[in-house]
């Protein structure tokens, strides 16, 4: 089962659109889950009138995070977050989700997208109709099929969640109030938790951007303004470790620390997954690799064991440790 949680503040006809979208292009298995977030032009009368959807009335505008918070607990499976601005393609679902199960440490993946940030952007693009729409991600998908990019970060207007992210992770942030760098926070916090983000380059979801918030007056210099204060308390959240993340050292360190917890949990997928974000933060580093050699030794993998081993010697001919799992497996 895969759950869709779309949460909407009015908008009518936008969200009319996208579930519409949803409803004709999505085939696989899903649950519709609708949060209302307090509309007063008729949106939450038209969620109770969506077949099959559960539908859930937050009676106030809490914010995308919070929106999302509130179907979270409905939700079963990996999550698919969708703004109500948005049109999804045939085919959309499934090559996220074939992109999200393509390796167990990616933890989240996004689509390409008309009006997206970042990675996920395509410059150019014009459409007319849903049709056009289908068209343009058919030939997409075509031209790069099974196309993964690593990102260290997803926008929100379109994210699939693994279920166990969700477990690990948690809820959103509801300090971000009405949007805006609350999917780069819970972004950080899938990294930190030992996943990767991906971009799933063969799946577009159109975008009309921002509807909800210029549907709330929030344009020009108030848009500049929220931005602004939730830029702030971002980065006031993450100043304590801002320093440790930006030196690649230390940041091996921290993921080592991780992964050594993560084996104590017995959760040693998600290890090797730390280990390896590890020395790639800090190549020249002996530890992540001696480690990560006990770890394949560990799991009846002698060969790339010992590959790591002498990797950890080449880099420091000192460490003892590396060098006696080696004589041992000499033996």
């Amino acid at each position: 089962m895969i759950s869709i949680i779309i949460p909407a503040f009015n908008q009518l006809e936008y969200c009319r659109q996208c579930i519409t979208s949803v409803h004709l292009n999505t085939e696989a298995p899903y649950k519709l889950i609708l949060v209302d977030n307090g509309s007063t032009d008729g949106v939450g009368e038209y969620f109770d009138c969506v077949p099959g959807a559960t539908v859930v009335h937050a009676g106030e505008n809490k914010g995308f995070a919070g929106g999302v918070n509130l179907g979270l607990q409905h939700a079963e499976g990996h999550v698919v977050l969708l703004n109500s601005d948005t049109l999804t393609p045939r085919g959309w679902l499934p090559r996220l989700e074939r992109a999200l199960l393509r390796e167990e440490d990616i933890g989240m993946v996004g689509p390409m997208s008309n009006q997206v940030s970042g990675a996920q952007h395509i410059d150019g693009l014009w459409f007319e109709s849903l049709e056009e729409i289908n068209a343009y991600a058919d030939r997409l998908a075509g031209e790069r099929a099974g196309t993964l990019i690593e990102v260290p970060r997803l926008v929100g207007f379109c994210l699939m969640i693994r279920d166990e992210v969700i477990l690990k992770v948690g809820c959103f942030d509801e300090r971000f109030g009405l949007g805006n760098f609350e999917d780069d926070d819970y972004c950080r916090r899938t990294v930190l938790a030992g996943y990767r983000l991906c971009v799933a380059a063969d799946s577009f979801v159109f975008h009309y951007g921002s509807r909800t918030f210029h549907g709330m007056g929030l344009v020009d210099d108030a848009w500049r303004g929220l931005v602004g204060r939730n830029q702030d308390l971002y980065r006031e959240k993450w100043q304590d470790d801002a320093v440790l993340l930006a030196a690649p050292q230390q940041r091996a360190a921290l993921l080592t620390k991780k992964a050594r917890d993560a084996v104590q949990a017995n959760d040693l997928h998600r290890a090797i997954a730390l280990y390896k974000q590890a020395i790639e933060s800090a190549p020249n580093d002996p530890i992540p690799y001696n480690d990560l050699g006990k770890l394949l030794l560990r799991l009846g993998d002698p060969e790339r064991a010992r590959k790591y081993f002498e990797r950890a010697l080449s880099i420091d001919p000192t460490i003892a440790d590396a060098g006696q799992n080696l004589e041992n497996q000499g033996k």
